[in-house]
Order: C-alpha cells, then structure tokens, then sequence
C-alpha cells in the first residue's frame, strides 16, 4: 500500500470518528448514530457488564441520558490518531453542569471536566462498529459531589 493511500485510509478514519464527537458536541444523538452501524458493539468500560450494549440501544440510551441530564454537555477532541488501519483513539475533554440526576448521581447542579478516551473501529463501509470509551469514573463522582 503507498503513503498516500495509506494517509488516505487513515484521514478517512479519523474524519468518521471526529464528525461523531462533532455531533455529540451538537448534542444531536440521530447524527451521531448516522455514522454507525446501530448493531455494533458499545463498551462504557467504567461501568462493567452494565456498560456493554449494542451502539442503537445502550449508547443511544446513555448518550440520551447525559443530554438531558447535562444539557450544556459539550467536548474538545485532543487528538485523534488512526490504529492498525480500522480504529482510531481519541482523546476527549467532556464537560457539563448537571441540571438532573444521572445514574444515581443526585443532582447538585456541579460542573464536571473529565478526560475520556474513545476507542472507534469502524467497517469496511466506513461505520463505526464498535466504541470503547474510559475515564476515570471515581473522579467524575467525586466532580458531581456524589
């Protein structure tokens, strides 16, 4: 494979993984999901066998949650970089202010800034097929005064 095409596949990689978080950042869940295949996997790693699910099911739901949980919730992409020519990794700041209670977090109305990192792998058709995502879930309690 040449350098080009190779920086080809990889741009086109990190485009489909940043346009994602650019949705997100847009707060708008049917154009986030528009670049995925619906029956792919989710893993939220912090939360065990909870966070596991299909992309159209638990990362909807979750990402649904979140919104309305943290309605002025928003991301700064850090870097985005193309793994073994099918993933890319990128390095996220996401932050909000709680306006409801999350995931048994009682509301306090705080403000939370948390690294993540999201993990895309995506298809031959270029969908993203499977998301990792971590952060450090004990600090983001801990933000929310939980």
């Amino acid at each position: 494979m040449s350098t080009l095409v190779k920086q080809q596949q990889e741009l086109s990689l990190k485009n489909a993984s940043v346009e994602f978080m650019f949705a997100y950042q847009q707060r708008n869940i049917d154009k986030m999901l528009s670049f995925c295949d619906k029956e792919g996997e989710v893993f939220f790693q912090p939360l065990g066998n909870a966070g596991k699910g299909t992309i159209g099911e638990l990362g909807k739901a979750i990402w649904l949650g979140l919104i309305d949980s943290f309605p002025d919730i928003d991301n700064t992409v850090d870097a985005a970089v193309a793994q073994d020519g099918e993933s890319v990794r990128c390095q996220v700041v996401i932050r909000g202010t709680q306006a409801k209670d999350f995931a048994g977090i009682v509301n306090k109305g705080k403000k939370f800034e948390s690294d993540h990192i999201f993990i895309f792998h995506l298809n031959p058709a270029n969908k993203i097929d499977s998301i990792q995502i971590s952060w450090d879930h004990e600090d983001f309690q801990r933000q929310l005064g939980s």
